[in-house]
């Protein structure tokens, strides 16, 4: 089993549904920006797929929205499809957006905890909104 953990920013809104059996999945993107420019200088972006199954899809679809900054956690499954190489992650824990002054929140299994580290956002950040949504064009991102 190979475990990743990545941070980047959602593609789109995660979009939640149910199995035959009432399994709820969310299932979203994520783009993770390369750290050394291409030829042409230009730096491209990677992108994971991703799967959240049960209690959790729910949270994933209600604070995970395009252009939202994310780091999840999970098994990487790596699949072809139309001559491409496709990216997958089971997720198993990830961290939701900061919403409450600097604290980051992590969900892990079905425990939730407080990370009292400051993440970075706040002060200085465009993108911060002191909890609100933000509405981002693809044009606004930086990859």
């Amino acid at each position: 089993m190979r475990q990743i953990t990545i941070s980047g920013n959602v593609g789109k809104d995660a979009i939640l549904a149910n199995t035959q059996s009432g399994q709820q999945v969310a299932n979203f993107s994520v783009a993770v920006k390369r750290n050394r420019p291409d030829n042409n200088g230009q730096y491209g972006s990677d992108w994971f797929r991703c799967s959240v199954w049960g209690k959790k899809a729910a949270v994933i679809q209600r604070f995970y929205h395009k252009g939202s900054h994310v780091t999840v956690s999970g098994d990487l499954e790596l699949s072809e499809y139309n001559g491409q190489t496709q990216l997958n992650v089971a997720v198993v824990s990830f961290d939701l957006p900061d919403n409450n002054g600097g604290q980051n929140n992590k969900q892990h299994g079905n425990n939730q905890r407080n990370n009292t580290q400051n993440s970075g956002q706040g002060q200085g950040d465009p993108f911060a909104n002191n909890g609100g949504q933000i509405d981002i064009s693809s044009d606004d991102l930086p990859f």
